[in-house]
């Protein structure tokens, strides 16, 4: 598994951020869609923690860095749901579909506004995969290759249960810790189709992650060391 350049990564997210938001404005025409911003900025959140796990990990291996791996681990879990959780933001374009007809046809607005949702999902989907990609890293050298994609099928599964938590019953990370409520919402998911949710967002999730990990790693950037070291 290839390390990524962390520092050209975060600049690259950094430069598609800015894009996404000088967007947004140029093309802004109403208040409504301001929570992107929000939402973008939660994104990020799983990513710098990420960020800080694989700093700590490249520190001499002590007890005290492992448990601060560890405790970034389970932080990172809380907000990961956040990254791709803007994907269902698109929901929106189909509750108030009705705004944007004009003649009986569909506005330059909605087209407008979905293309920048679309923006602002890619992002969001790139971070958190991202995040996944430096965390699999970490457990693949702490432990092995089968313990660190397990981590990655757990992590996405639980992608999707965050979202499922946000989505259907508006709950947000940090209501894990702070709302006394949890336990009760958490009852209300255990049903057949809160399951059959949480397996498709996760099987979503780890298909945009294994697609990263393949641009990472892949068979091609392989044969063209071995062609270069023939040479």
């Amino acid at each position: 598994m290839k390390a990524l350049n962390a520092r050209n990564l975060t600049v690259f997210l950094g430069i598609l951020t800015t894009i996404g938001i000088v967007v947004y404005y140029l093309f802004r025409n109403k208040t409504y869609y301001d929570f992107l911003l929000w939402n973008l900025f939660l994104a990020w959140i799983p990513y710098v923690i990420s960020l800080a796990a694989s700093r700590i990990h490249s520190q001499k291996a002590t007890k005290l860095t492992s448990l601060f791996i560890v405790l970034l681990g389970g932080l990172w879990i809380l907000f990961l749901p956040n990254a791709p959780y803007i994907i269902t933001d698109l929901i929106h374009l189909t509750v108030r579909k009705s705004i944007y007809i004009q003649n009986g046809r569909l506005s330059f607005a909605y087209w407008y506004d979905f293309f920048i949702m679309v923006l602002f999902s890619w992002i969001g989907i790139f971070l958190g995969c991202s995040s996944m990609y430096f965390f699999q890293r970490v457990c693949m050298v702490r432990f092995n290759r089968f313990l660190s994609w397990v981590m990655i099928a757990i992590a996405s599964l639980l992608t999707g249960y965050g979202i499922l938590l946000g989505r259907e019953y508006r709950l947000n990370s940090w209501d894990a810790l702070l709302n006394n409520r949890l336990l009760q919402v958490i009852d209300k998911t255990m049903n057949k189709e809160s399951l059959i949710f949480c397996l498709l967002v996760g099987l979503v999730m780890l298909m945009f992650y294994t697609t990263l990990y393949l641009l990472a790693n892949g068979s091609y950037n392989q044969s063209l060391k071995k062609q270069s070291d023939a040479n």
